[in-house]
């Protein structure tokens, strides 16, 4: 009886599950890239059908076109708005058209779909700055500090405010663009020390969060919504001025 059930858990562990493993990983991973390839041909599906080849220098100029007419359309709004320039490897805080804040990056990472898009479709999609849907972070977006108002000058000594320098926080956000695409940001400064479990949770929630929707989806055998991701590396003290200055539905301007 025992070597009866003892091979049966051997054909069960040791070839069963991980057959059935195996096959979803398969069909999940076949599933995911036909929906990233249908969503590139939905981008790269426009009113005017495109046939023309472009040179470099025709590129670059639809590029800059694009952008300079987002910038425009961003200019009208009484917000803070960000460009990412990748071209420039620049990344701005901007208001009614006045750079209110720059840094320049040595780094960045993008999926392969910004690749595959045509220019009309590049033009179509970039010339109208983007709106920021979900923003997260591993640092408080917006910290708030409660103080009671001191009694005499004893009590006001008593309750100075001293920074506290021995904690360390690595700096770690993203947002969304119109529920299409995402954007991350990650400090490039080296980290003295373990990573913080502020950031461990944060990575942990947002991969999370991915992997579910994506396997509901998959399961279903419905598209699931996927977010082109670019990745821009940028020093701790920049990354946290951008993630707490910019508000809630931000636009955002793209030039790839």
């Amino acid at each position: 009886m025992n070597k009866e059930k003892n091979s049966f858990l051997r054909i069960t562990f040791g070839r069963i599950i991980p057959f059935i493993l195996l096959t979803y990983f398969v069909y999940y991973t076949v599933f995911y890239t036909v929906a990233i390839r249908s969503q590139l041909k939905e981008w790269n599906s426009v009113e005017s059908a495109d046939t023309i080849r472009y040179t470099e220098e025709e590129w670059q100029l639809i590029r800059n076109k694009t952008f300079l007419d987002a910038r425009l359309v961003m200019s009208a709004s009484d917000s803070i708005g960000m460009t990412i320039n990748l071209r420039d490897s620049l990344v701005q805080l901007e208001m009614k058209g006045v750079v209110l804040r720059q840094v320049k990056f040595d780094k960045f990472e993008m999926s392969r779909f910004y690749k595959g898009l045509t220019p009309v479709a590049y033009a179509n999609h970039f010339s109208t700055p983007f709106t920021i849907g979900e923003i997260e972070g591993s640092i408080v977006k917006e910290p708030i500090t409660v103080r009671k108002v001191p009694k005499d000058t004893i009590e006001a000594a008593q309750n100075e405010v001293k920074v506290d320098t021995t904690g360390v926080e690595f700096v770690e956000w993203h947002f969304t663009l119109d529920s299409a695409l995402m954007v991350s940001f990650v400090q490039s400064d080296q980290l003295n020390g373990p990573v913080t479990l502020a950031t461990l949770k944060y990575r942990f929630r947002r991969h999370l969060k991915t992997l579910i929707e994506t396997n509901r989806s998959t399961l279903r055998f419905r598209k699931p919504d996927l977010y082109p991701e670019m990745t821009i590396f940028i020093p701790a003290n920049e990354a946290k001025s951008f993630y707490r200055a910019l508000p809630p539905r931000g636009q955002v301007v793209l030039k790839l």
